[in-house]
């Protein structure tokens, strides 16, 4: 398996939001630990969750898990780097977007609020060509219509491709994120030109040039993320100086870690932490101004304020309905 999450969480007064990518052979095949993961994520102060399914069957699976608390939300799409899945799974691409479609439609309601992980790759043809990302990308654009939801965007080394893609269709959806974003500094202002949002996270902190665009992203376009088990800050990158919070790591695929103790090789959700001490540092500000701005942000982007006021209405008019 192999789907995303999007976690919200609290400490004291700051606010930030983390990716976390948890569903792969990595994580889960020896390390049946997923229970573990959300338990230290929460002790960290977890709040909501965004599970992201790459994929159809990641899709049904992420829409499983947010049924699970009122907590979880979902989102569905096709990664660039599954966009042949549909081969793989003996399919017609017609077939496997009107699956993809039939997923949100019926999904119970305030539970998807995203489409995506969309968009396009040029540096992993291995995983899936040009020609597959280019057909697969755009029927995200009439989804996210459709159903009036944002977009869950990625970007690799496109040329001009994504963003002429992005402006064509920019009337199409509300908002967006381009997440884990490593394009240079006239990219990011580009894609905020468009009113969309810049996610960071351990790989877009891996050289001098990313602190560098990183600094230049406004407070009011900025998400923090983990991508986890992916982009881990290392400490050969510029930006593991300004990282202040440590773990105790192993390394192994099958020990038993204590509630206080993550892999080595797999990056987990917690580590946002880390992710908001280098934006802060870079930016020189104080780490709840920053962790405060990427929790609006991400209320904003996902509509989780309007769901709230919506519920608080409804539970409201059953109140009065039934009181005496």
């Amino acid at each position: 398996f192999f789907f995303f999450f999007f976690f919200f969480f609290k400490q004291k007064t700051a606010y930030e939001i983390s990716a976390c990518l948890v569903g792969s052979e990595m994580c889960i095949r020896d390390r049946d630990d997923i229970d573990q993961v959300l338990l230290r994520a929460k002790k960290y102060g977890v709040e909501k969750l965004l599970f992201a399914g790459t994929h159809l069957k990641d899709g049904k699976r992420s829409y499983e898990l947010s049924l699970k608390d009122p907590n979880y939300y979902c989102a569905v799409g096709i990664h660039p780097c599954r966009a042949s899945q549909y081969i793989h799974d003996k399919m017609t691409f017609e077939q496997y977007a009107a699956e993809i479609e039939k997923l949100i439609k019926e999904a119970k309601e305030g539970k998807m609020i995203a489409v995506g992980e969309c968009g396009l790759d040029y540096d992993r043809f291995k995983f899936a060509s040009k020609e597959q990302q280019m057909k697969a990308f755009p029927i995200h654009f009439d989804l996210a219509h459709r159903y009036s939801l944002p977009m869950y965007l990625h970007e690799r080394n496109t040329n001009s491709d994504f963003c002429k893609l992005v402006k064509d269709n920019r009337s199409k959806f509300s908002t967006g994120v381009v997440h884990s974003f490593t394009g240079s500094i006239e990219l990011m202002k580009e894609i905020v030109g468009m009113d969309l949002y810049i996610g960071i996270n351990g790989c877009s902190l891996k050289t001098q040039e990313n602190l560098s665009m990183a600094k230049e992203v406004p407070l009011d376009r900025l998400l923090i993320e983990t991508d986890a088990p992916f982009c881990t800050i290392r400490p050969s990158f510029p930006s593991y100086k300004l990282v202040k919070t440590h773990f105790k790591s192993f390394k192994g695929k099958k020990a038993k870690l204590d509630e206080n103790t993550l892999y080595r090789d797999r990056n987990e959700p917690c580590t946002i932490v880390q992710v908001l001490e280098v934006i802060a540092g870079i930016k020189e500000l104080a780490t709840e101004v920053v962790a405060k701005a990427a929790w609006e942000n991400s209320l904003k982007l996902f509509n989780l304020s309007l769901i709230h006021i919506c519920r608080c209405r409804r539970i409201e008019r059953c109140r009065s309905r039934w009181s005496p």
